[in-house]
């Protein structure tokens, strides 16, 4: 029985998530915008939809992504999406981000870099670094670049080297991928909460980048708050093929 699925042909990728820029809105429109922009009701099967998975023990939010991933970049460079969602979460729910394996050119020695930060606690610095150099300035060729990045946040190529092979790196390694194996991300950035609800993007307001970034938290910090053991009463949104 396949598991889902991340119904990810509903959440679209984040480039059609993120609304058209250049919009004004004259004063003849204010009373309209005013009521567009007032926060739609957070309803099961509509921002959000259950999957047929059982709930982690832990309260968590996992985000799915690569830095070989442009619509990542938009969302969490020049947006700060992750950042946002992050801080809006109620206390005690963690934030986990795990990075494709499979996406993308060096994929697997960028979800290694990834957990490299992780374990030497410079994931904020790394991730910004790796997205630049990967998307901005397109200097990771190989895996040598990837240390260069690095030496250039001060790690230098022996202590990443010695980092890679440490068991704590190799743990996160195995925690990204059973994440990836069980909840199969189809598309990214995806936000998944407590393994048991996902985050219908293409649902939330687009009216503007900052709008959809805001509702994203909105709707994320609001279902981090469920209690996943629930019995889910309305019908959700079914992948199976």
């Amino acid at each position: 029985m396949k598991k889902t699925l991340i119904a990810i042909t509903v959440l679209l990728s984040s480039v059609s998530c993120f609304a058209d820029e250049g919009k004004t809105i004259t004063k003849t429109d204010e009373s309209q915008t005013a009521s567009t922009n007032a926060p739609e009701p957070i309803e099961l099967g509509k921002q959000y939809a259950a999957l047929p998975t059982n709930p982690s023990p832990d309260k968590e939010v996992i985000e799915f992504f690569s830095f070989n991933c442009p619509s990542c970049f938009r969302f969490e460079i020049q947006n700060q999406g992750s950042q946002t969602i992050g801080q809006s979460l109620p206390e005690g729910v963690k934030f986990k981000r795990y990075h494709l394996e499979d996406f993308g050119a060096l994929a697997k020695e960028l979800a290694q870099a990834w957990a490299v930060a992780n374990v030497l606690g410079i994931e904020d610095k790394a991730s910004d670094a790796l997205y630049n150099a990967v998307q901005k300035d397109k200097t990771i060729k190989t895996a040598d670049d990837i240390k260069i990045v690095f030496e250039k946040l001060g790690i230098s190529g022996e202590v990443y080297d010695k980092t890679k092979d440490n068991f704590l790196v190799k743990a996160f390694m195995a925690q990204q991928a059973d994440a990836i194996k069980e909840m199969k991300p189809e598309s990214i950035p995806t936000i998944i909460v407590n393994r048991k609800f996902y985050i219908i993007a293409n649902k939330l307001n687009r009216t503007s980048d900052e709008a959809f970034i805001n509702d994203y938290a909105r709707v994320t910090a609001f279902v981090a708050g469920l209690d996943p053991n629930a019995k889910v009463k309305e019908k959700t949104h079914s992948n199976k093929k």
